[in-house]
């Protein structure tokens, strides 16, 4: 059965490559007051005004979902179920899902999920069905036990499934960690220095401590207050255990490059600044020249996001682009 909360938000456009885009918020700030005021002092205007500052750190930081997607996941899905069904065309399905749409930074069974059905609607394959189905009575077991999975008989769906498992594991171990995005890097490198108040958390879909060693190795090992990793919980938990914690009364932004992290800052009330996929630098460009300086001074509601690509992401329709 077609689960709509997963499908309905893939792009109309047919798995063309994603141009780099530069992009542009509705009208630069003008400081208030008459005519003849320069501009404002930077030092002035960001002081050491008190707030909560929470990053997704794959994706927003980090180009890891990219290169997890790339280098494993991407070859794996065309490899164990093309089945018939041209590879290519396997590839730029999943390469879609999982970096350019709502399903951005969702685990890989639920992109597996939409994958296949999409996949077997345009080139059915009895055995990719049978696969799908299987895979939907995984999800919907309590834990997830791949042992469910390794007690099968060799050849069945459920093996099949493994099988891809497996092989995705196995190629994400054998890369190291991604580069961080520069402006990303050089935004975090001044920040304690350009806005002293602010208090930096960081959230990471990897184990903790992987997600602390990569932060440190790209030499951002002093720039955040904590950093929470997989066992800590998904992203809405992190952002309500923040406000729980003595931060409820504290100015909240969230940046992220994901559907997970921005239905998170909604379900707090925070609000949320995008880093749009291949276009990184240029977002942080912005959020560290524009956006973060006039959130500081409560004015970044001048600053129009609503035409945002990744906004358009977030919204865009599955349906119209279904059939081969």
């Amino acid at each position: 059965m077609k689960n709509a909360a997963t499908y309905d938000a893939i792009t109309s456009e047919r798995f063309s490559t994603r141009k780099r885009v530069r992009l542009a918020t509705t009208r630069s700030l003008r400081p208030e007051g008459g005519p003849g005021q320069g501009k404002p002092d930077p030092a002035k205007a960001l002081g050491s005004k008190k707030i909560l500052l929470i990053i997704e750190s794959e994706g927003s930081v980090f180009d890891s979902l990219s290169l997890m997607h790339q280098k494993a996941y991407i070859p794996a899905f065309s490899g164990c179920f093309s089945l018939g069904a041209d590879p290519s065309y396997a590839s730029m399905l999943w390469r879609r899902l999982a970096l350019f749409s709502r399903l951005r930074g969702q685990e890989p069974l639920v992109i597996l999920q939409a994958a296949l059905w999409i996949l077997n609607r345009n080139y059915p394959s009895v055995r990719r069905g049978a696969v799908l189905r299987s895979l939907e009575s995984f999800l919907g077991s309590s834990g997830k036990d791949k042992k469910f999975l390794a007690e099968s008989n060799q050849g069945s769906p459920e093996r099949l499934l493994l099988d891809w498992i497996t092989m995705a594991e196995t190629l994400i171990k054998e890369e190291g960690y991604a580069s961080c995005f520069e402006n990303a890097e050089k935004f975090l490198q001044e920040l304690s220095l350009s806005a002293p108040g602010v208090e930096l958390l960081v959230h990471s879909i990897l184990p903790e401590n992987q997600a602390l060693n990569e932060w440190e190795m790209a030499g951002l090992g002093n720039c955040f207050l904590r950093i929470a990793g997989s066992e800590r919980g998904d992203f809405a938990s992190y952002l309500r255990s923040a406000l729980n914690n003595g931060y409820e009364t504290c100015p909240m932004l969230v940046i992220g490059t994901t559907g997970r992290a921005w239905q998170a800052a909604e379900s707090v009330g925070s609000r949320f600044y995008p880093i749009v996929p291949e276009a990184e630098e240029e977002s942080w460009r912005l959020f560290s020249e524009e956006y973060f300086p006039a959130f500081l001074r409560g004015e970044s509601y001048r600053l129009n996001l609503d035409r945002n690509p990744f906004m358009s992401m977030m919204v865009e329709d599955l349906d119209s682009w279904l059939s081969v």
